[in-house]
């Protein structure tokens, strides 16, 4: 199933996204009009991430400063990201490198900043315990569900090619994240490429783990999600998007160092137990800025070689070949900005 979006239909889906709103600083003083003040729209996937930390914690006055509005605008999908920055409607938010490329190609105005975290066993091809499958090779004439356009769709195409399969070796479902676990217990499909939290349930359900998308960085490709910014919010606001990265640097090291305190402040707002935050936590693994600005993730502005680029680059041609995208952006250097990184670095 081929998910193509114009430029025009990003705009359009724009206006369904879901929007849950929590604004810091609203309470003013002084007489100072809330149209006077900064905003920002970050993004969220509803789960375990730091923008939810710091949603839960209470602490956006902390990250961006006492008189900045702070929205929460919560996604579902890449696509979704891809659509509410084209509307205008979100400024910040991690999202799958796919995407990106995807939202790039259809002239989307934004840039990737920085790396929110290395993918390594967070997403995963699990098949059926039951059936006789025990390699991606065995996936020949198997129905696999997974959402287009993310990470996960990438990795499952190159585990693939890498297996010697092609595309008519297998049939691939396009399908939300949050609906492949119920199709897995209808035995509706044979496989599913998913990421936590959905990944532990279907392993609990007779899965099998066969592949982990931190398996491509043996064939040179580095997997990740990243932070996109919105150009236009970048441009105005250069001092929030940084001071954004600096709070999300010291959170993601409590993520790592302090777990069980992210657990007690993140069961509560998210309404999940223990086990569910801890498997998050285990499978995060941010990467400094430091090792950032190395060629072997994004690497000091105007770089033409990192690992990112090529990443991208193998990307682009895979959604090319796929339909998903109508051609190779000449040049994918203009979707990356590693500046923030360099001034944190």
């Amino acid at each position: 199933m081929k998910l193509t979006l114009s430029r025009r239909e990003f705009t359009l889906a724009a206006s369904h996204m879901l929007v849950a709103s929590v604004s810091a600083g609203s309470l003013l003083t002084g007489g100072r009009a809330l149209a006077q003040q900064k905003k920002v729209n970050l993004g969220t996937f509803g789960s375990i991430d730091v923008q939810n930390y710091i949603r839960a914690s209470k602490s956006m006055a902390n990250t961006f400063g006492p008189e900045t509005a702070v929205e929460f605008v919560t996604v579902r999908a890449g696509s979704e990201v891809l659509s509410a920055m084209a509307g205008g409607s979100l400024d910040m938010c991690n999202v799958g490198s796919s995407p990106m490329v995807v939202g790039y190609a259809n002239g989307v105005k934004a840039s990737l900043v920085y790396i929110y975290k290395n993918i390594i066993d967070s997403e995963a091809l699990v098949v059926q315990k039951s059936s006789a499958i025990r390699k991606v090779a065995d996936l020949k004439g198997k129905r696999i569900g997974l959402p287009f356009n993310t990470s996960v769709h990438f990795a499952a195409l190159a585990a693939l090619k890498n297996a010697g399969l092609g595309l008519g070796d297998v049939q691939l479902i396009n399908m939300r994240a949050d609906t492949i676990a119920s199709a897995w217990s209808r035995r509706e499909i044979d496989a599913a490429y998913i990421w936590i939290p959905v990944l532990p349930k279907l392993a609990e359900d007779d899965g099998l783990v066969i592949f982990k998308t931190g398996d491509l960085n043996a064939t040179g490709l580095v997997m990740f999600d990243a932070f996109l910014v919105r150009d236009e919010f970048k441009r105005k606001s250069p001092d929030l998007v940084l001071a954004f990265l600096k709070d999300f640097e010291k959170i993601a090291a409590t993520f790592k160092q302090n777990p069980r305190e992210v657990v007690a402040t993140m069961t509560t707002f998210l309404g999940v137990d223990d086990a569910a935050v801890m498997r998050s936590l285990e499978a995060f693994y941010p990467v400094t800025a430091k090792e950032q600005l190395t060629d072997k993730w994004l690497g000091k502005p105007g770089e033409k070689s990192s690992a990112v680029l090529r990443t991208l680059q193998v990307q682009a041609q895979f959604l090319k070949d796929t339909g998903q995208i109508g051609a190779v952006p000449a040049d994918l250097n203009g979707l990356i900005d590693s500046s923030f990184v360099a001034q944190l670095a």
